[in-house]
């Protein structure tokens, strides 16, 4: 059995740890550095994981990466050595959209899946998307879909001003919503506000019928599908493969985009390569893979009962999330039935542009009395049409939709509780939650950030591990 560390050297740098199999923890390395979507790792970086797995250097067998600048597909692996704080250590090198599939299909139930990855890697048609099948522990490249439709996602982002399409591809599904697809080309292209949003409408609606295509396109050998790649950061096109593919059960990996290559790739060469057992995960075990914080037992009652008042607040619980997502551990919450919500957390608290739309978390055994979709949300990575939409308008989008989150007790007990104390006072089992950060920042690891940045907000209130620090 071996200890590895996984790292992404790209964009969207992170590192992992697995041991004998299991994926003990990860992070990325903008959460550190406190640059967004940085590059690489620093030896701060390696010592957060080093110390939250209580492992030191010399008990690392291995390194395992991605090959960032995609000059390797298919199957093959490369072996190399890498000096990490004075070791050098054997290092393998994993093709990325592979890596990608990996830490999808490992870290799901199924002992057999089909694997669909994609991003917008430019350059060659193979190095943005790729399909694999695994059964046990064996994943193999099988073809490349020859789709670039991730690219066009992108550049469109950029055409319509809304930023770098690696910073702001999600801006232009939120943005989508506002508009309806039509025929168009680049050369009869105007400023007109109404007229982007019905281009963003219509590359939303081409990417869609792209990801479906692929997705039919793939051989009955298996009933699973496993989504993964920065594209599959788009909630509507997810919710559309499940909703309408031949496919019965799904699985994505919270963190799909880059982030999530140095699991994979970790785990590919834990499972693949040297063929170690592997580990059933349970939500919670994917969600939250930071540090280990003391807390204290939060006074629900009160905090819900601030909320339905009308409160803001900041929540920070134990170990942070891994991935783009705000899975309640590193919050921003409110109450969803107070449409002026929305507004003022955009303009007054986040500093963003006015038409993005904020998530729903919903108790798990409520969420079909709420929302219309087949499936739990753990991972916020769906949309569904919202039920009772005219209750919780701060959540629900101009479509009628909202980006959700389901919540069980097993998975995050203190979010949770809380939001059953919500429940209790209001009849509503639902809160608006958005990532604990300010415009363009990481989401927030430390304690420490999480006073700085509740000192220097318009937050009402913040709870700390447990603690209330008010305004």
């Amino acid at each position: 059995m071996s200890t590895i560390i996984g790292i992404n050297f790209g964009h969207d740098g992170s590192v992992c740890l697995v041991k004998d199999g299991k994926l003990i923890s990860a992070i990325a390395t903008e959460r550190i550095t406190r640059k967004k979507k940085d590059f690489g790792f620093t030896e701060e970086v390696i010592d957060y994981i080093l110390d939250t797995a209580k492992v030191s250097i010399e008990d690392i067998d291995c390194i395992a990466t991605n090959d960032y600048k995609q000059e390797i597909f298919g199957n093959e692996v490369l072996e190399d050595f890498f000096t990490i704080k004075g070791r050098q250590i054997k290092t393998y090198i994993i093709p990325h959209h592979l890596s990608h599939c990996a830490s999808a299909y490992y870290t799901s139930q199924f002992d057999n899946s089909y694997c669909f990855s994609m991003d917008c890697s430019m350059g060659k048609v193979e190095a943005n998307s790729l399909i694999a099948y695994g059964e046990g522990n064996k994943l193999v490249a099988e073809y490349c879909p020859s789709t670039m439709v991730g690219v066009l996602y992108g550049e469109v982002t950029e055409k319509l001003g809304l930023g770098p399409a690696l910073h702001k591809a999600g801006t232009t599904m939120g943005f989508a919503s506002y508009g309806t697809p039509f025929d168009f080309d680049f050369q009869s292209y105007s400023d007109d506000l109404k007229h982007r949003m019905n281009i963003a409408a219509t590359v939303q609606n081409v990417f869609e019928k792209e990801v479906l295509n692929v997705v039919c396109d793939i051989k009955d050998k298996s009933e699973n599908l496993c989504l993964s790649g920065g594209s599959f950061l788009n909630c509507n096109a997810n919710s559309k493969v499940v909703q309408q593919s031949k496919f019965k059960n799904f699985h994505h990996f919270p963190a799909c985009g880059d982030d999530g290559t140095s699991v994979g790739a970790a785990l590919y060469v834990a499972h693949h390569i040297l063929d170690e057992p592997r580990y059933s995960y349970r939500a919670k075990d994917l969600c939250y893979l930071g540090k280990e914080y003391p807390i204290e037992i939060p006074n629900y009652p009160h905090i819900a009962q601030q909320i339905a008042n009308g409160k803001i607040i900041g929540w920070f619980q134990g170990k942070s999330e891994f991935g783009p997502r705000a899975l309640g551990n590193r919050s921003i919450l409110a109450d969803p039935r107070n449409p002026h919500n929305r507004e003022l957390i955009n303009h007054v608290i986040k500093s963003r542009e006015w038409f993005r739309p904020f998530a729903p978390v919903v108790l798990e055994e409520d969420y079909q009395d709420w929302f219309d979709f087949p499936i739990p949300s753990p991972f916020m990575l769906y949309t569904a049409q919202v039920k009772q939409s005219e209750k919780i308008p701060a959540v629900t989008h101009i479509d009628g939709s909202a980006r959700f989150q389901t919540i069980n007790e097993e998975t995050n007990s203190s979010y949770y509780n809380l939001i059953k104390e919500f429940k209790n006072i209001t009849g509503v089992p639902v809160l608006l939650n958005t990532s604990l950060n300010g415009n363009g920042e990481p989401i927030l690891e430390t304690e420490e950030e999480a006073i700085q940045f509740f000192e220097k907000s318009n937050l009402d209130m913040m709870i700390v591990n447990g603690k209330i620090i008010n305004n």
